[in-house]
């Protein structure tokens, strides 16, 4: 494993690492080492997580060596903390899902902390009791349980003393949230109380966002905050989410709820007390909540709103005068929260009984309550602002004349929970993503010093990526999406013709990005409107191309979009699927698009949100004040419109990260609005993107460049689509064929089926036809050769002027070099790969070909020359020799592999195996990463079937290599 020395500390790092990697290291380690703030960007496909993880381990591993607390505690070093321990190293990341990459990248690492990840009750509760309850119904039905000494109590619960006894060794291998669930499936112990105990004497801590950000989590972490290091990945978002988590909104439909379910508490109450003689609770303390809320549903209700769309604000401490004409205050708030928390055990108690699983909306005032009446006062109160909005009356509403309002608190200062957290001691903060510029603002916004930053190149070449601005249509139209322009005619008709062109000039996967769902609505209403034109409509040329999918606004039919992408995708009848899709919307955040799920993005226009918005507004009007009192130069200071149209920016990189997605990964952005010509828009794209980006003034020069770039990197990267590049893994592991056992198709329509697997392979576009014109030209050129494609016939491969007849099924071949070594080739006819008995004529060049009907192209030793054609030839009439065994051979293994690893250990493996292919890896590397893959016991028969693929010179290294990865197991 190589090894890098970085700012005097050895970095032990899977791979050699390419120098954007080693910069992204020091970056880390001069943050770590100077207890300063970071922001790092990186985009994706760079191996981020990799370096974060290995620069900070091999960081703290310097301090001391991973460890208990209690041994910690015996290494006296200046760096430690004041409770005795050394730093603790907290990574956050939004989602679990992402938290479980992190820890598959740990298991790469060659350091083993002590690590623990957190996680809530309902992804770690194994009492089937209660597992199928939600929220604080769950969290209450667990403290029940856990409580009781009788026949009903937690079982689970009542086993973690005696395992953690028996089992201190628990995280010192990653352990992720399945693993901790399989630990108390059956009889076993409660994961959830396993982490309340193990996290507190951790090296490293994974947590989602909110346990750290959220006062009420982060409380319960028993963390010595004292110097320690706090990463947030996944941070571009990191603002907003700080601002959310400490706002609220009220909505009259929540409000009544609230009510109806105090009365419920009423009744419970007293039937208790009547029948079981339960005086636990008291009724009258349900009833004074009651009427609590009661009254200020009439004071919402009674606030004067002159206009509507404005609606009505108020400074944020306002908050404390309109809750104290309801007699509630920091002194009497506490007591109003207990009953309120008794109210949500018994309404849950009662659920429970009842087998209702529906959590209670009285949450929502405990939280409201905790939010205002914090710990340290009022000042925080400041930052904020009180709204009240009038909606749209509903029927129901209008005929009880009631008022649709919602009571909102809103926060302006994201930065206060960071300063809450920072107060802590806290040595380093660490924000990093794909996408976090414009730097300036998030570093503003958040209240922190940011010393140490970095935008990260990409580590892909040049020729991978195409980025261009469209500033006008196929029309010669101007294409601007602004507020005046966007409903224009004109304007939509000349989108949809460019995303018609598009669609016939990507390959596969395309995704197409809206500012808003309005417009995305809009133009794709326009293009089915079938009254504008004598022909076929937009929508349907657009269909012809590519089969849509457009993202949902509803959150909850978001997967089955995605699954429908996927078949799409799959279905090799069309040349791909289209994904319409909304900047901000869940499209753009965090999903893998990579390789033909998303050859090319699509940005029609800049995403700015509504300014109309009252949260929009006032945000920007808040940022205004902060500017004309602050005492730093006004330059410097993040005015309301700099905020406005950097979220803008920061919304079109967040959508543009789907492109490229690893390292051998190519595609296209496409900026179809020309207001990104201007040089303030293009200094807010990523820099790494930045000086890829070029303007074109004519629409036909984008397709012929497109065109152009498709058709090279198609034939740089010949089955990168969805076959995953399966043949390229077949031939790398195969032994190095001889010419005269090379292997020849003994089958016609076993070939005419594997050649379907790489249809897409061919570029079709050398010259493309208008976007009104439905149907591509009958002559497509591809890497020389011609190919005619004619309706139930087979399309022919020819060069020059030889043609040659066809059978009847319609395929497409694919050329691939697998050897850098020039070729001479003179003639080349038709292949048909469903009739045996065609014949192939070759003249100084030996052409085979093999099982997938794709053709290869080998260098012929000077001894046999125009002989060897001959040998090919007899032996395909004889069957193709051992050849097609060890094809086959390969193809079942490659069947193995795809059967045991998931899909990213799957991809990851393809992707070692192209990477020795074309020299970018060693082989050593990759056999030591093979066997780190395939390590387990359920997986052994893999480490033994991939022995047979490794040259012989080299098998004693990888027997090596799986001897000393099982002995750093044990």
């Amino acid at each position: 494993m190589p090894a890098y020395n970085i700012r005097g500390i050895n970095v032990d790092f899977p791979f050699e690492a390419y120098p954007s990697q080693i910069t992204y290291m020091d970056r880390v380690i001069e943050s770590l080492q100077n207890k300063c703030h970071a922001l790092l960007e990186s985009p994706t496909g760079t191996g981020k997580t990799l370096c974060l993880l290995c620069a900070t381990l091999a960081w703290r591993k310097s301090l001391g060596s991973f460890s208990t607390r209690k041994d910690r505690n015996n290494d006296s070093d200046p760096q430690m903390s004041q409770s005795g321990g050394y730093p603790t190293i907290v990574y956050a990341s939004r989602t679990h899902s992402q938290l479980r990459q992190v820890i598959k990248e740990l298991k790469r690492c060659s350091y083993r902390p002590k690590m623990l990840v957190l996680g809530s009750r309902e992804q770690l509760c194994v009492n089937e009791e209660v597992n199928s309850l939600r929220g604080k119904a769950l969290s209450n039905a667990c403290h029940y349980l856990c409580k009781k000494r009788g026949k009903r109590q937690c079982n689970h619960f009542n086993r973690v003393p005696d395992y953690l006894k028996n089992n201190s060794h628990i995280g010192d291998e990653p352990v992720d949230i399945e693993d901790l669930v399989n630990i108390g499936k059956g009889s076993g112990p409660c994961p959830y109380y396993i982490t309340r105990e193990v996290h507190k004497d951790v090296d490293i801590l994974f947590t989602p966002y909110n346990y750290l950000i959220s006062n009420a989590y982060r409380k319960h972490l028993k963390v010595d905050w004292n110097s320690s290091v706090l990463i947030f990945d996944e941070a571009h978002n990191l603002e907003g989410i700080c601002a959310d988590s400490a706002s609220f909104d009220l909505p009259s439909f929540h409000l009544s709820a609230c009510i109806t379910e105090a009365q419920e508490c009423v009744e419970l109450a007293s039937a208790r007390r009547g029948s079981l003689n339960d005086g636990s609770t008291n009724p009258e303390n349900f009833a004074i909540l009651k009427g609590l809320l009661l009254k200020l549903q009439e004071l919402i209700s009674k606030v004067p709103i002159p206009k509507r769309d404005e609606g009505f604000t108020k400074p944020g401490p306002y908050i404390y005068e309109l809750l104290e004409t309801l007699n509630i205050t920091h002194e009497t708030a506490p007591k109003l929260i207990v009953t309120v928390e008794e109210a949500t055990v018994l309404l849950d108690e009662e659920k429970q009984r009842t087998g209702t699983n529906t959590g209670s909306k009285l949450e929502i005032i405990v939280d409201m309550l905790k939010l205002i009446f914090r710990e340290n006062g009022s000042s925080h109160a400041d930052v904020y602002r009180v709204h009240i909005q009038e909606h749209e009356q509903n029927p129901t509403d209008i005929v009880k004349g009631k008022v649709s309002r919602t009571l909102s608190w809103w926060c302006f200062n994201p930065g206060i929970t960071m300063q809450d957290i920072a107060k802590k001691g806290v040595g380093t903060i660490i924000l990093t993503s794909g996408t976090l510029s414009p730097m300036d603002s998030l570093a503003q916004e958040l209240k922190l010093g940011f010393p140490i930053r970095l935008e990260n190149p990409h580590v892909i070449s040049s020729n991978q990526l195409w980025a261009g601005v469209v500033s006008a249509g196929p029309s010669g139209c101007v294409l601007n999406s602004s507020y005046r322009n966007r409903d224009v005619p004109e304007y939509k008709q000349e989108l949809g013709n460019a995303i018609v062109n598009f669609s016939r000039v990507v390959p596969d996967g395309l995704l197409v990005f809206f500012p808003s769902y309005y417009l995305m609505d809009r133009c794709i209403a326009f293009w089915k409107d079938g009254s504008h034109r004598n022909s076929m409509t937009i929508w349907e040329r657009i269909c012809k191309l590519k089969k849509p999918v457009i993202e949902p606004k509803d959150s909850s039919l978001f997967p089955a979009a995605m699954l429908d992408f996927s078949k799409k995708l799959q279905d090799r009848s069309i040349s791909g699927a289209v994904f319409f899709a909304v900047c901000r919307g869940k499209v753009s955040e965090g999903l893998d698009f990579a390789d033909g799920a998303g050859r090319a993005v699509v940005i029609t226009g800049l995403p700015y949100a509504r300014v109309t918005d009252p949260k929009i507004k006032l945000k920007r009007e808040f940022l205004d004040e902060q500017s004309q009192v602050s005492d730093v130069k006004r330059s410097t200071i993040l005015s309301g419109s700099m905020w406005y149209s950097q979220e803008a920016a920061r919304a079109v990189n967040q959508a543009i990260g789907r492109v490229i997605r690893h390292r051998h990964d190519y595609g296209a952005i496409i900026f179809c609005d020309d207001r990104f010509e201007q040089p303030s828009q293009q200094s807010k794209i990523s820099l790494w993107i930045r000086p890829y980006v070029k303007c074109y003034p004519r629409y036909g020069e984008v397709i012929s460049d497109l065109a152009r770039f498709f058709r090279i990197e198609r034939s740089n990267f010949p089955a990168s689509l969805v076959t995953e590049q399966e043949y390229d893994i077949v031939s790398t592991l195969l032994p190095k064929v001889s010419t005269k056992d090379a292997p020849t198709p003994t089958d016609g329509n076993s070939n005419v089926k594997n050649a379907g697997l790489a249809r897409n392979e061919v570029s079709r576009v050398e010259a493309l036809p208008p976007a009104n014109r439905a149907s591509p030209s009958e002559f497509v050129k591809w890497k020389g050769l011609t190919i005619l494609q004619r309706k139930s016939k087979m399309p022919r491969i020819v060069k020059g002027e030889v043609m040659q007849a066809c059978s009847s099924v319609k395929a497409k071949l694919v050329e691939i070099n697998d050897d850098e070594t020039p070729v001479e080739r003179t003639t080349c006819e038709v292949v048909d790969l469903e009739c045996d008995k065609q014949t192939c004529q070759i003249a100084s060049s030996n052409n085979c070909f093999n099982t997938m009907g794709l053709v290869k192209k080998r260098k012929i030793p000077e001894s046999q020359g125009s002989g060897a054609s001959s040998s090919v030839l007899k032996e395909k009439g004889s069957g193709g020799g051992g050849g097609d065994k060890k094809e086959a051979s390969a193809s079942a293994f490659l069947s193995q592999v795809k059967e045991k690893l998931n899909a990213e250990e799957y991809n990851k493996f393809i992707g070692y195996i192209q990477a020795l292919k074309k020299k970018e890896i060693k082989i050593a590397s990759v056999m030591e990463s093979i066997v780190q893959l395939f390590y387990g016991k359920e997986r052994d028969h893999l480490l033994m079937g991939f022995k047979d693929f490794v040259p012989v010179k080299y098998r004693s290294a990888y027997e090596e290599c799986m001897k000393t990865t099982k002995r750093d197991a044990l």
